[in-house]
């Protein structure tokens, strides 16, 4: 049958994208091949917990990555997963529980483990279904999970092996506390919202009867847990006052005053009240002075025994109602003023976030000994250049991140997630660690009295630890051949939640960088540029998009205009506008393949020597010149500009320009100008494969009618060089 009748008019995504995975699926085409030069990237897993998201469709850059790799030669390797997410998919689930008039309290520990664990199960079947049909080329024969087996028996090993070598410790220290959830977060955790709220000023009278300090504060709750009021050292306000004692009020304790530079002289009267248990500076303080902790506020966010009895049992906000009452009263009460603070709340909840006094995990970061200095390996990575980041200007980011890297406190009290292998004795509360086998006895004294900690590892610590845990999963031949790995590509946002980390733990516990090169995509935003939110109603989902335009034309739209680091808008018309394009390489293919129906010259998967027309040697030449542009833009991961520079020059040089004017050399017996043209649609095909994956393999499997000698598929054709 005539191409011309063979082919629509338009690009038919509908009917060409399932069938096309499915062929390049089935060939095996997807794993690692051949002895190339290794190029591995490990799939940033999406969470188990959800469908993917618009965010997800930015993989498309790692495929772009892995295909043009693979048509290189490369052993390209691109490893999916997904995440179990701890926090994020209890959080989830519990909300599903909720609806069904349940909660996790209806099941033992082991049994809500066993639910979730299906429940995820469930749904890493959908996202699989869904990135296939984003087109990735994802190696499905080793998919992982962050709970499989292997890869929890190497999160533990890591544990003890940095618990042995005196990187991690057991310590009480403040945490971020969410009394909802009832977990702790990490400083990343933790949004900051400007809010506008009242600065209170409250009269402590001096023991001595000599007067009184007017302490400022805007948690006056908090109040029965204080044990000093500080001035700073310069204020000659109340030079003649420090060391002095003074009366709480509402309490019959006294506490004394102390100088400190922490205090900020300009911020209300200049006194403030130190309460180490419930505020990071006033423990800083307090380990400063020596002073006690007494914390009031229990872990569901209510006074506890340590407040007055009047108090107990009331949460924060009529707490504090009852205790401003009750300073009026008794006249410690001057007044207040409006004043904007930067509030600490859960990401998740929005629930304000309490500092509490919590015996955690905490990961040292920081040592004497050069070898065990996990903030500086990682920094000594990136500003040698072991390590390259794209775009440049994240470099001084990381660096900078790591010049101010404190513990990581790696405990969740959570249910769902890896638990923590430390088990503490009943008899003399020492703790003892392994590899996650029950021990048989304290470490310490002996005793078989011993209880497991019932936290859970921190999901980014898990995570941290995926770039050889996956490989070592995998089989040891795989972790000799791809770690490190080729690259690391994902939002920059969660450069120092995720990045660093595995940057600082991959050094140390493999003694080699986890990747070779980061690029950080930028976030996508509405078109008026405000983040996508179901609460917003503007978000894209990617799925009805592809549907409806074909998933070569969101993939361009995502990548085009896109630089790395940078925010883009995506809305719908302009993935509409690359819906145009993808109709365009179409109709360009099926111009080309109706006017070579009858070829039978040499194969296009060379360059004809110069024939009779001048346009077709014109057009080779541009060809090469368009190619190394091309590599050369790749080269240098300026990927959106890349595919920027294909997009214009397949529409506008190729299109508008040589097809037009090589028409009448068509129409004759010019076979070298026919080659030219086959030879230059093959080599723009493969340029143009990695972005727009589908169309190329369409028009490129009807190419392979007219020269039986180009490649089965596209996806493993010789990349263009020059």
């Amino acid at each position: 049958m005539p191409f011309e009748s063979l082919l629509p008019k338009n690009w038919d995504h509908e009917s060409e994208e399932a069938p096309l995975y499915a062929k390049w699926e089935h060939s095996g085409g997807f794993q690692p091949q051949g002895d190339g030069e290794p190029f591995a990237i490990l799939l940033p897993p999406p969470n188990a917990s959800e469908a993917i998201h618009i965010g997800n469709a930015m993989y498309t850059i790692q495929d772009i990555l892995i295909r043009r790799a693979r048509m290189q030669g490369k052993r390209a390797f691109w490893i999916p997963g997904t995440d179990h997410a701890g926090f994020e998919t209890q959080v989830v689930f519990e909300k599903k529980l909720e609806k069904e008039g349940k909660s996790r309290f209806d099941f033992d520990r082991q049994g809500f483990y066993d639910a979730v664990m299906a429940y995820t199960k469930d749904n890493q079947s959908t996202i699989i279904a869904q990135l296939k049909s984003m087109g990735f080329s994802l190696d499905w024969s080793h998919l992982y999970f962050t709970l499989d087996p292997k890869i929890v028996d190497a999160v533990k090993a890591s544990f003890k092996r940095l618990h042995d070598d005196g990187l991690i410790y057991r310590g009480e220290r403040l945490v971020n506390y969410c009394t909802k959830h009832q977990t702790a977060f990490s400083d990343l955790e933790v949004e900051h919202t400007e809010t506008e709220g009242l600065l209170w000023k409250l009269r402590y009278p001096l023991t001595d009867g000599s007067g009184e300090i007017i302490v400022a504060t805007t948690r006056p709750e908090t109040l029965f847990g204080d044990t000093a009021v500080a001035v700073h050292p310069d204020d000659t306000r109340y030079s003649s006052i420090v060391d002095k004692m003074v009366k709480l009020p509402l309490t019959e304790r006294t506490i004394p005053i102390i100088a400190d530079q922490m205090v900020d002289p300009k911020f209300g009267t200049g006194a403030v009240k130190i309460t180490p248990a419930h505020d990071l500076h006033d423990f800083e303080v307090a380990s400063r002075h020596d002073l006690p902790s007494i914390q009031v506020i229990d872990l569901r966010g209510k006074l506890n025994d340590n407040a007055p009895e009047a108090y107990r049992g009331l949460k924060v906000k009529p707490a504090r109602e009852q205790i401003l009452a009750d300073l009026t009263a008794q006249g410690f009460l001057v007044g207040s003023s409006t004043h904007t603070s930067s509030v600490a709340t859960c990401y998740k909840c929005g629930t304000v976030i309490e500092p509490l006094p919590i015996p955690q995990w905490y990961l040292k970061v920081r040592d004497a000994d050069p070898a065990k200095n996990l903030a500086e390996l990682g920094k000594e990575a990136v500003a040698s250049g072991k390590i390259t980041v794209v775009p440049e200007r994240f470099q001084t980011v990381f660096l900078n991140w790591m010049d101010g890297l404190r513990d990581w406190n790696l405990s969740r009290q959570v249910w769902w997630g890896i638990p923590i292998p430390a088990w503490q004795c009943a008899q003399c509360h020492d703790w003892t660690v392994t590899a996650g086998d029950t021990p048989p006895r304290c470490n310490q004294c002996g005793s078989h009295e011993l209880t497991p900690d019932p936290d859970v590892f921190d999901t980014w610590f898990s995570s941290s630890q995926l770039p050889y845990a996956v490989l070592e999963e995998f089989g040891p031949e795989f972790l000799e051949t791809f770690y490190p790995h080729a690259v690391m590509e994902t939002g920059h946002d969660i450069l120092t939640w995720w990045v660093a980390r595995m940057i600082y733990l991959g050094i140390y516990l493999r003694g080699e960088v986890p990747f070779k090169a980061v690029y950080l995509h930028g976030m996508i935003t509405d078109r008026q540029g405000k983040k996508m939110s179901k609460s917003k109603f503007n978000v894209i989902d990617p799925l009805t998009i592809t549907a409806k335009y074909g998933t070569d034309a969101l993939r361009m739209a995502l990548v085009v205009g896109n630089s790395p680091g940078q925010s883009m808008a995506m809305y719908e018309e302009k993935i509409r506008g690359f819906r145009n394009f993808s109709n365009k390489i179409w109709n360009a293919g099926r111009f080309v393949l109706t006017s070579l129906e009858a070829y039978a010259g040499p194969s296009f998967s060379e360059p004809s020597e110069a024939g009779q027309s001048a346009v077709a040697d014109q057009l080779l030449t541009s060809v090469t010149e368009a190619t190394t542009e091309a590599n050369r833009l790749l080269d240098q991961w300026k990927i959106g500009q890349a595919g920027e520079f294909l997009y214009d020059y397949f529409w506008h040089t190729f299109c508008d320009r040589f097809l037009e004017e090589l028409k009448p050399a068509l129409q004759g017996s010019d076979t070298a100008a026919q080659q030219a043209l086959g030879y230059s649609l093959a080599q723009l095909l493969k340029l143009l494969h990695p972005y727009v994956p589908y169309v190329t393999e369409a028009l490129w499997q009807h190419l392979r009618q007219l020269d039986p000698q180009l490649s089965e598929l596209i996806m493993v054709a010789d990349w263009p060089t020059t």
